[in-house]
């Protein structure tokens, strides 16, 4: 059964999903969550988001501490997973805005690292096979995460109506056991090299490194503030249905597919610099139609915009190609 799976990385395309779909059911609801389900004021959710990414920075340096000390990617993927299960039951259970911060800020952050850690475990297999594309291989990992998300928020929203968060925080804690499960009993634990870092100095950084790392860094601001006020916005200010948020989650995440397959081979025609440029200019235009949008058809149109720039951004800025 292993060998099967292994087979032109199924595995990993498999714990891919997986791991998608333990936040596809829940970031999109998040923003909902707290200040219509917990009643808090607005301005909380923004205590929230920024409580978490700062925690999750400093949880992927101690992740990545551990890592150049020799522990496993996969080893370090089930402790993020881990989190995100206790993140999950305690949201279920939450009746207050601070018990949601406090497993943000405790696990959740742990629980967001999942991602990267799946895809350093992917990168790791992939690296000692041969005839192994790693660009195209990564994008196809992106585009399983994709696929994920295509269901994933409009089924959360559909668990969710009525108020009933709690239904899509157990199916979300559902997905993150299997996917915990799948990776004790089906990925390759291998071991690390330790980190050689006093054994002579590191170079520095350029000029060019740390502004593509401020691009990828506002590329994802703008991402997530995005998603954090589309179903407010969408629902409370534009008056749709309670479903359409997750309508337009999955509308672009379907759209981001075949372009994020289709950006590893024009990584390999045209400049990776170019294609992030296209990218953000898409956004930028997309941000603005947002601004001017009235009917719920303008959204779904404009997310053609929305997954050229996501599609694109996310295949080519990975760390892991």
């Amino acid at each position: 059964m292993k060998a099967l799976l292994k087979q032109h990385g199924v595995i990993f395309i498999l714990l891919s999903m997986l791991t998608g779909l333990m936040g596809a059911f829940v970031n999109p609801l998040m923003s909902l969550f707290i200040v219509e389900g917990l009643r808090a004021p607005p301005m909380y959710l923004g205590v929230y988001v920024v409580a978490v990414t700062i925690m999750g920075l400093v949880i992927s340096q101690w992740l990545g501490s551990m890592a150049d000390k020799g522990t496993s990617a996969r080893k370090l993927f089930m402790v993020a997973v881990s989190g995100m299960v206790c993140a999950l039951v305690a949201f279920a259970n939450a009746t207050a805005f601070w018990q949601v911060l406090l497993a943000g800020v405790l696990f959740l952050a742990m629980g967001n690292a999942a991602i990267p850690q799946m895809m350093t475990v992917a990168r790791q297999w992939a690296g000692r096979q041969q005839n192994i594309d790693i660009t195209s291989f990564n994008s196809r990992l992106r585009a399983a995460i994709s696929f994920a998300w295509v269901g994933g928020p409009p089924l959360g929203y559909l668990l969710a109506a009525g108020g009933e968060f709690s239904r899509s925080f157990y199916f979300a804690a559902v997905c993150a056991l299997v996917a915990l499960i799948f990776a004790f009993k089906f990925i390759p634990d291998y071991s690390a090299k330790k980190s050689q870092n006093g054994s002579e100095p590191a170079a520095g950084a350029s000029l060019s490194f740390w502004l593509l790392g401020l691009a990828i860094m506002l590329g994802s601001t703008g991402n997530i503030m995005y998603s954090s006020a589309l179903p407010l916005y969408s629902i409370t200010e534009l008056g749709f249905a309670e479903h359409t948020p997750g309508l337009f989650m999955g509308v672009v995440a379907l759209l981001e597919i075949p372009i994020m397959l289709y950006g590893a081979k024009l990584a390999k025609k045209y400049s990776k610099v170019a294609m992030l440029a296209v990218a953000f200019c898409c956004a930028i235009v997309f941000y603005l139609g947002v601004f001017f949008a009235t009917q719920v058809w303008h959204l779904i149109a404009l997310q053609v915009l929305n997954g050229l720039f996501y599609g694109i951004f996310a295949g080519i800025s990975s760390p892991n190609e």
